[in-house]
């Protein structure tokens, strides 16, 4: 739908106008214009307005407008945009920023998605309205040149299913729940195929809630950023990014670069003497028989040359072709520009030009001192535009081309996560991405005062609620983050950053920073600037935050601590290596291992809580998996695990009261082992589970520890019961049946008893709904349901059968009695020998 829109511009008053005539400063406002919206979408449906703004001075369209910035961040740079919604005739009214984009034709070739850059862009506003009815919008923008606001338009919302944004829920606080208060079971693990095939699979078997590393995209900041040192070094588990902090001598101003350098003793420093672009990332998409034309913008110096005499010509070069361990020599590949030498009065330029041939994808460039004796260069920016003759060229087409990653947000990177977010609505997966890296080397190197200094994390981590000039380009990003993906409800939460330091306060601030930020400040709505200040605001599109430790869970100090309100639930990280129990039970036991860490994780956390009088809160295990203790690498053995037993008692253990949501790491088993169904992966074990999970209300506030008592020490029991509804459900395993005796063939005795439950209606009627756990065939469906009463004292009585591996139950009201019998043929009989 297109629109045309009036527009009221704010102008300032006759003084100050005439007084910037006198000055010479008068700028004109934002116009906007070409508004494109849809008439109707439905409810938590995203609504997407599109539309361009003229006559703005903004110098960089992906900063925000501030005219008091901090230190180190040029006042009046950007423009602020943003969409106003309202349901009621603007009684109420939401702001959601917009952001500026960039089309890209999206096309599949070779097997690999190609998402070629255009020269077409826009400013986009995206947004879900959380209830049906007549909505309106209408659009703000400001710059240092003035503001405008466009009239208001309207859209209908229908009303759809969707259960709406995840949320901690109301009536009990160790579980997620939707707008519509249904339970989020949130079965998931770390993702490793986002994939449309992948989210069909997810989506087939259950699977709700993936953790990303965003960062990894390298959209903001420059830890994987795709320029990649022919060594291959790393700086701890992150690659060396080889950015410096430059202080050009003819300026005298400091700014990043990519310094590459040569050693007269070889390339021995610990700059690299060649960047190669294609290793990893996301590839660089190109036109098959197309000119582009090359240019790189740089500075050297102490060039020195030739080490081989035998090729006059030396310096730095761009070239493709040959092995990265020998671009640094003469004759190996193809040289594609000039050889850059010293520049000691001005920036210089390396210029050349390639022909795709049948390509698709860039094949490696190097960027590289070739045939040098010794010298170094650095590099501010790395071009390639196709070359439409004329003197004319077509849009960038490198994904990073500025060294100067904290100043812009990558766009191709971003459409293909806009692809991700896009699946995960369409399949009903919830995603958790990690949003900043904690050792961003640009971000270490900032200080407070925002001009650069030595290394240090307490620049990352902030000057505590003080904004300096890592904070606010923070913000900047994190206001992209709601303007772009913060409109989806399959947007589980933010987390701050991957295993941050566990004991700095200034990390704990930061998060808590950061949930003022994502819950009331991106929207326009102030919080208070100290500790304890709580964002009360309610916004339709708001997302809970979190971040994680590297070790431990500090609930003392962070998770359960008044200062902090914003953060909305705990992620701990605990391998068996790294976490704080260090039992070797949990080597073979990976039921042991969940529910040790959940009863301990929740009575933690409670404790402090109540010590506070806080909520508690729920706890996500981020990062978990069956390593050692003594080494960090998942356990061998478990390939030989063939019907992923220690995946299926892992997840099973988790119907106890704990609530500890698990999200493993290591996918090579989960993705490529058989399973029980004899297909490649095991994410059929994921669904006989949720089948199980998904119409318990356990968020209803009522569920308490089950405290079943059991005639058999063989059996395991875990499970919940509420008792205000008369339900249950639990899980019987038979200890001995662990995955490290399954596939050492162990035999396994098999165990039977009681098992009592109690708090129930005196002499009442129950019925109980046996679950085959392993049930592939009609997966949902309970094999036998029995009745069992209730004692005058309220106690349920439940014989179990001979049992060699496990089975779930459900415990509801019933009316008439029939004797209860033990259920059998409770092993495993419907899966692959």
């Amino acid at each position: 739908m297109k629109a045309s829109m009036h527009l009221k511009k704010h102008r300032p008053s006759l003084m100050v106008a005439i007084l910037g005539l006198l000055l010479g400063q008068l700028s004109a406002a934002p116009v906007i214009s070409q508004v494109q919206f849809p008439s109707q979408v439905g409810k938590y449906s995203k609504f997407e307005v599109t539309f361009q703004i003229g006559s703005s001075v903004a110098q960089n369209v992906q900063w925000p407008y501030d005219a008091s910035p901090p230190a180190g961040v040029p006042a009046g740079t950007g423009i602020s945009v943003d969409v106003l919604f309202s349901p009621d005739n603007w009684t109420t009214t939401y702001a959601q920023p917009a952001f500026y984009y960039q089309q890209f034709l999206d096309e599949t070739r070779e097997g690999k998605p190609w998402f070629y850059p255009t020269g077409g862009f826009s400013w986009n506003g995206r947004f879900s309205p959380n209830k049906a009815g007549t909505w309106q919008f209408k659009i703000r923008a400001q710059d240092a040149g003035g503001s405008s606001e466009s009239g208001p338009q309207t859209f209908a919302v229908t009303e759809s299913p969707h259960p709406g944004f995840v949320r901690v829920s109301s009536r009990d606080s160790r579980y997620f729940e939707h707008d519509d208060g249904s339970h989020f079971v949130g079965l998931g693990y770390q993702a490793s195929n986002l994939t449309e095939t992948g989210f069909r699979t997810m989506q087939q078997n259950g699977i709700q809630l993936v953790r990303m590393w965003w960062t990894a995209d390298s959209i903001f900041g420059s830890q994987w950023n795709p320029y990649v040192e022919s060594r291959n070094s790393y700086l701890g588990y992150l690659p060396r990014t080889g950015l410096f902090a430059f202080t050009d001598n003819l300026t005298g101003q400091t700014s990043i670069k990519m310094r590459i350098d040569y050693e007269p003793a070889g390339n021995t420093d610990w700059f690299d003497g060649c960047r190669t672009l294609g290793v990893w990332g996301t590839p660089v998409e190109v036109k098959p028989n197309t000119d582009y034309r090359i240019k790189v913008t740089y500075r050297g110096f102490n060039i020195t040359g030739p080490r081989n005499a035998a090729y006059p010509k030396y310096g730095f070069v761009v070239k493709t072709g040959g092995q990265v361990n020998t671009s640094f020599e003469a004759g190996s590949g193809t040289v594609l520009t000039n050889h850059g030498l010293d520049t000691p009065t001005s920036w210089g330029t390396l210029d050349g030009s390639w022909n795709s041939g049948g390509y698709n994808f860039l094949p490696y460039f190097f960027f590289v001192m070739e045939n040098v004796t010794s010298g170094e260069v650095y590099v501010d920016t790395i071009s390639m535009r196709e070359d439409l003759g004329g003197g004319n060229y077509g849009p960038e087409i490198v994904h990073k081309p500025s060294m100067e990653h904290q100043n812009y947000f990558q766009q191709h990177s971003s459409y293909l996560i806009d692809k991700v977010v896009m699946w995960a609505e369409q399949y009903g997966v919830y995603l958790k991405p990690v949003i900043l890296e904690k050792a961003e080397k640009i971000m270490r190197k900032i200080g407070f005062d925002g001009s650069f200094a030595g290394d240090n994390d307490a620049f990352f981590y902030g000057d505590y609620r003080n904004v300096t000039k890592v904070r606010w380009l923070q913000q900047a990003w994190w206001r992209y983050l709601q303007a772009r993906w913060g409109y989806s409800p399959n947007i589980h939460s933010w987390e701050l950053c991957n295993e941050g330091d566990p004991v700095s306060d200034r990390h704990f601030t930061m998060t808590d920073e950061m949930g003022k930020f994502f819950h009331s400040r991106v929207f326009g709505v102030p919080v208070g600037n100290g500790d304890g200040a709580k964002a009360a605001y309610s916004h339709p599109n708001a997302h809970m935050v979190t971040t994680s430790f590297w070790h431990s869970l500090p609930s003392d100090l962070f998770w359960a601590n008044t200062r902090f309100p914003n953060v909305d639930y705990a992620d701990v990280h605990a391998y068996i290596s790294t976490g704080w129990q260090h039992n070797p039970a949990h080597e073979t036991d990976a039921a042991l291992y969940h529910l040790d860490y959940s009863a301990d994780c929740r009575s933690n956390l409670d404790y402090f809580s109540a010590q506070r009088s806080l909520k508690t809160k729920p706890v996500i295990r981020g990062e978990a998996g069956i390593d050692r203790v003594t080494a960090q690498i998942e356990n061998p053995d478990l390939a030989r695990d063939v019907q992923g037993t220690w995946l299926h008692n892992y997840l099973w253990a988790g119907l106890d009261p704990g609530a500890l949501h698990e999200l493993y790491w290591w996918p090579n088993n989960r993705e490529n082992q058989p399973g029980p169904d004899g297909q490649r992966g095991l994410h059929e074990i994921y669904r006989t589970c949720f089948d199980f999970l998904r119409t318990l209300p356990v968020n209803n506030g009522h569920y308490q520890d089950l405290q079943a008592g059991s005639s058999s020490q063989a059996l395991r029991v875990v499970g919940q019961k509420d008792l205000v509804n008369g339900n249950a459900h639990l899980w019987i395993q038979n200890k001995q049946h662990t995955w490290r005796n399954v596939i050492d063939n162990v035999s396994i005795s098999p165990a039977s008893g009681t098992i009592t439950l109690d708090g129930f209606s005196a002499n009442s009627d129950y019925k109980v709904e046996w679950w085959n756990t392993y049930q592939l065939i009609v997966p949902g469906v309970s094999f036998r349901t029995d009745v069992v009463k209730a004692s005058s004292t309220g106690m349920l009585t439940i014989p179990v059968a001979p049992l060699v591996t496990d089975v779930a139950a459900k415990v509801v009201k019933a009316n008439g009695s029939t004797p209860p019998t033990a259920p059998t043929g409770l092993s495993v009989t419907d899966i692959k020998p």
